[in-house]
């Protein structure tokens, strides 16, 4: 099944983006960042699923807390850390009464990250212990894990991306879980999960590290049970709109099977959502 993410279109309330995905005849739409909080969030998405005959699935970042802070699993800051686990408590309730049946998450940081750093710089200005932060998430995943089995909601984890800027300014250290293979490997010594792979996150990733994109996507594919997809320069992750030459479509085209769920995540106009979705379908042809 194709999703559509919600951070694909920017605009203030959740409501909006979903009324802007529907009116196009985009049914399926997974729920991420990028939208204010507001109280009426879960009557609306109740309305438009029921009015518009949609089907969600929840990523990361929704539903959008009163007071923005970024998630961390991983964190040593107890402050954070009990937040991070408190935002997903309340997810699983509010998708639980939405009937959504799937939760994907961020693999964890070992810096603690401002909220105004977001898909910034990074400062670094605070490093978590390794062996802690692992702990930390692990137990967090676990007991997330839990919740969800007892909604019949499945969980699935997704892989971080490090970019070159952000390398250089830890001195080379990768102070992101879940990278490349060997460090989502490295995770998977430490737990079972069902592996999201974000290509677009991957390329980048690879690119920093001087590795292989297509051999890292061929040696993670038997683990893949999700997919979310974007185009980037293999710099940053920029989420733009997909490419017929692409070399993460091709990595697509590979690693696709009619088992696995997608999600776009491209940023843009709506008619390049709509591009984007035919060159994801034409893997199925």
């Amino acid at each position: 099944m194709i999703y559509v993410s919600s951070s694909c279109v920017k605009e203030n309330s959740i409501a909006e983006v979903i009324h802007c995905l529907a009116e196009k005849g985009i049914q399926n739409i997974e729920l991420s960042g990028g939208t204010d909080y507001y109280d009426e969030i879960e009557h609306d998405l109740k309305m438009l699923k029921k009015n518009c005959y949609l089907q969600y699935a929840c990523h990361a970042y929704f539903p959008p807390p009163k007071v923005p802070f970024v998630v961390n699993l991983a964190s040593c800051n107890d402050r954070i850390y009990r937040q991070s686990i408190e935002h997903y408590e309340r997810c699983i309730e509010i998708m639980k009464r939405l009937d959504c049946k799937s939760l994907s998450i961020h693999a964890g940081f070992l810096v603690e990250i401002n909220e105004n750093e977001v898909g910034k710089k990074l400062s670094g200005s605070i490093v978590y212990d390794e062996l802690e932060a692992y702990d930390r998430f692990c137990n967090a995943f676990c007991h997330i894990s839990e919740l969800c089995a007892a909604c019949d909601m499945e969980l699935f984890l997704e892989n971080n991306v490090l970019n070159a800027e952000n390398y250089r300014q830890f001195a080379y250290h990768n102070y992101m879980m879940m990278t490349d293979c060997e460090s989502i490997m490295k995770m998977k010594e430490r737990m079972d999960f069902n592996l999201l792979l974000d290509l677009g996150h991957l390329h980048v990733s690879a690119n920093t590290l001087g590795l292989d994109y297509a051999k890292e996507c061929n040696q993670l594919k038997e683990y893949v049970r999700w997919l979310h997809i974007s185009e980037n320069n293999g710099i940053y992750d920029e989420h733009k709109p997909l490419k017929e030459d692409s070399e993460i479509l091709k990595e697509f085209y590979k690693l696709y099977h009619s088992d696995l769920n997608v999600t776009l995540e491209t940023v843009g106009e709506i008619e390049d959502i709509v591009q984007s979705m035919t060159l994801i379908q034409d893997v199925r042809v």
